[in-house]
């Protein structure tokens, strides 16, 4: 027998990674939210957006610590240390020392500088920070766009599992009747039913069983992952504003051309690729500066006291015990390193060059997502009004297939292909009905307007 019942759910979600903690019901009041609201709530609650956020926060510190260069810089080095007595001049060339007799010696240092230029070396940093933190801002909505993706594509998976339950429901009625008919008919001994005919009827009817069983744990699992998704709890409430799979939406399908211009604009992929080039010039450029000295202002001063030495009041005789220095200057500081420097700016032209490759790729993919998208959404439309009409034929035939079984004018075979025919052209019309409703929202994501 050729009869078989396709599995309605094959193209279901994996199983769903464990649901983030970070969503909590309010009050315990049920969540009644449509495609549009999962998605906002997705995006407000995702762990994956907040590590986006943080990417922008993280370059925020780092731009902060290149302008950190023209704050002042304060050096400090202070200590006490015991000292044995010495009595003399301290120009003397010779001079009593006294071991029995100790005291403090006291030091103390200070640098306080302020950087003046530094040939443009912080300047091209800064640069490369600003521009890289306007790369993680367009990263961040990218990641947004794909969190709102997720959730309306977990939200129509569900509702496509709930959408199956009610026809398999139907069907099962009408193989119960006629399971019922089939043993009456065997165990009254008419010869109308044959052992194979109703072996034929209990077969089907745990295929059916099994596709049941798949629609359910298919709409809980699906469920499970939406949560997952908007960053809910499992046990939190979640009701859907749509019961099943809601009619295709009645506007037409934008023209090619305008999804291709609304790409060009929307999408953060370009902002990235066009910020990450600034950034990775001007990373470049502060590396070949890397051996750039530093102007700087600074006033010092350095005080040392213990009354264990006498003290020289010569300026010409040194006396690291007993004095007081300060001044001020303009000095320049040097770091030199150029086999370092020109091995950094090798790394950030290279860096420019991987962006220059993201760009290339960019220009000839983004337009391939967005055709690609749209010729899903147009064949999942006329897979839909095909499937529509396949399905009205096979419920006439099961139908009548299960009259004539009733009335004893038809066989099993005729009752389980016809009601094979309709369960399989239903889940096509569910399936097409889904892909449509998913294949509208990825026209969102590839033109750049996913997020809520």
């Amino acid at each position: 027998m050729r009869v078989l019942l396709l599995p309605v759910l094959a193209a279901l979600i994996a199983a769903a990674p464990a649901a983030a903690q970070t969503g909590e019901p309010q009050n315990g009041a049920v969540r009644r939210l449509n495609a549009d609201q999962c998605a906002a709530l997705a995006v407000e609650a995702s762990g994956l957006v907040r590590e986006a956020d943080a990417k922008v926060q993280e370059w925020k510190g780092r731009l902060a610590e290149v302008e950190s260069v023209f704050y002042p810089k304060l050096w400090g080095l202070g200590f006490v240390a015991p000292m044995f007595r010495v009595r003399g001049s301290p120009i003397a060339p010779d001079v009593e020392r006294d071991y029995g007799q100790w005291g403090p010696y006291l030091h103390l240092e200070a640098t306080l500088a302020q950087p003046l230029y530094t040939f443009g070396r912080a300047a091209a940093g800064e640069k490369a920070a600003e521009e890289r933190i306007a790369v993680e801002r367009a990263r961040a909505r990218q990641v947004r766009n794909t969190v709102a993706l997720e959730a309306r594509r977990m939200y129509f998976m569900h509702l496509y599992a709930r959408s199956m339950i009610p026809i398999l429901d139907s069907a099962r009625k009408t193989l119960d009747d006629a399971l019922a008919t089939a043993r009456r008919e065997y165990e009254a001994g008419t010869g109308k039913i044959s052992r194979a005919d109703l072996s034929r009827l209990e077969y089907g009817s745990a295929e059916l069983d099994k596709q049941r069983v798949r629609a359910r744990i298919g709409a809980e699992l699906s469920l499970a992952a939406l949560k997952h998704t908007m960053g809910l709890p499992q046990e939190a409430q979640l009701e859907l504003a749509d019961e099943r799979l809601p009619q295709p939406p009645e506007a037409p399908l934008p023209p090619l051309a305008e999804l291709l211009q609304a790409a060009a604009s929307g999408r953060p992929e370009w902002a990235q690729i066009e910020h990450g080039k600034q950034a990775a010039i001007s990373l470049e450029q502060a590396e070949r500066l890397a051996n750039a000295p530093v102007l700087f202002a600074a006033g010092q001063v350095n005080a040392d006291w213990t009354a264990m030495r006498p003290d020289a009041k010569n300026p010409y005789a040194w006396d690291p015990y007993n004095r007081l220095n300060a001044g001020v200057a303009l000095g320049l500081q040097f770091d030199l390193d150029p086999a370092k420097a020109n091995a950094k700016a090798h790394q950030a032209e290279a860096l420019g060059q991987q962006v220059e490759g993201l760009e290339r790729f960019a220009s000839t993919g983004i337009p391939l997502e967005v055709r690609k998208a749209r010729d899903e959404a147009e064949q999942a439309q006329q897979f839909y009004e095909l499937a529509t009409a396949g399905s009205k034929a096979a419920r006439k035939w099961m139908v009548f297939a299960a009259a004539a079984w009733s009335t004893g004018t038809g066989d099993a075979a005729d009752v389980l292909e016809g009601l094979a025919a309709w369960v399989q052209s239903k889940n096509g019309e569910m399936e097409s009905l889904r892909d449509l409703h998913i294949a509208r929202a990825s026209l969102l994501y590839v033109t750049g307007r996913h997020q809520p």
